[in-house]
């Protein structure tokens, strides 16, 4: 069964309304209709299972019972810093990052960042919501307000976080950084925009505590060192690494959409 994603307030009771684009997807792209089950989510992380009690052609009525929610959240909380990238690059790396299992993105305005930020946080909140509803996890991850590079070292120096920046100038291979000591389970993954992280940039991270790492001698594209270093990260920290198996309703979604 789908996985469909509502706000925390819509679900106040047993019952629930859902009206406007996603109830277009449960009836057109899913075809149900009266009688289907589903699970429902919010960005609380609450999990419910739902039957719709009935369906009109721009609102569908759910009843809802609280149900256990799947084990698809990583036991480490990444929050991945990311330098603000240009046209539907930096949508690819909210849409990944989140199928990848991070917790949190903060995008981050840096000395070689190519554009003038755009308030485009609400758009990021929908692709990230579709993206934990795509991959099964019953929380979407938080997307912040954009951060000037400076602010966000000067908050991992005074947390005395768990911070990695991945370099494409050098820096630590991951043989080097499987013993990081994590403060609570949590870390921060910087990675930079199109034209890389300034010398500057990467001594101020330095100074703040942050490991430099690299990813190879190959220059990744921007989009892909995000992808990469969050997939490294998790499969030393979190839960890639993991023999645990997949569950039958999973491996049944699976299937469908091959």
């Amino acid at each position: 069964m789908p996985n469909i994603f509502v706000e925390s307030t819509a679900v106040q009771s047993a019952a629930l309304t859902i009206t406007g684009e996603t109830a277009r997807y449960i009836l057109t792209v899913l075809r149900y209709k009266t009688g289907s089950e589903l699970f429902i989510f919010d960005e609380t992380g609450r999990y419910f299972k739902g039957i719709i009690t009935s369906c009109s052609k721009n609102a569908v009525q759910i009843s809802v019972t609280p149900h256990p929610a799947p084990d698809t959240e990583s036991p480490l909380s990444i929050t991945l810093c990311q330098g603000l990238l240009k046209g539907s690059k930096m949508d690819i790396v909210v849409q990944k990052a989140v199928e990848l299992g991070v917790k949190r993105i903060i995008p981050l305005v840096t000395a070689r960042t190519q554009l003038d930020y755009t308030r485009k946080i609400d758009r990021w909140k929908k692709i990230a919501a579709e993206a934990a509803r795509q991959s099964m996890r019953v929380v979407v991850p938080e997307i912040n307000e954009a951060v000037n590079f400076s602010a966000l070292t000067d908050a991992i120096r005074a947390d005395g976080a768990t911070a990695v920046m991945f370099y494409e100038g050098g820096g630590k291979g991951l043989k080097e950084i499987q013993n990081l000591e994590i403060k609570e389970k949590a870390i921060y993954i910087i990675t930079g925009p199109e034209g890389g992280f300034s010398s500057e940039e990467v001594k101020r991270a330095e100074h703040s505590g942050a490991v430099i790492a690299t990813l190879g001698n190959r220059i990744l594209r921007a989009e892909t060192a995000a992808i990469a270093a969050i997939t490294l990260v998790q499969f030393v920290y979190g839960d890639m690494g993991d023999s645990r198996g997949t569950s039958d309703d999973m491996t049944e979604k699976k299937r469908l959409e091959l």
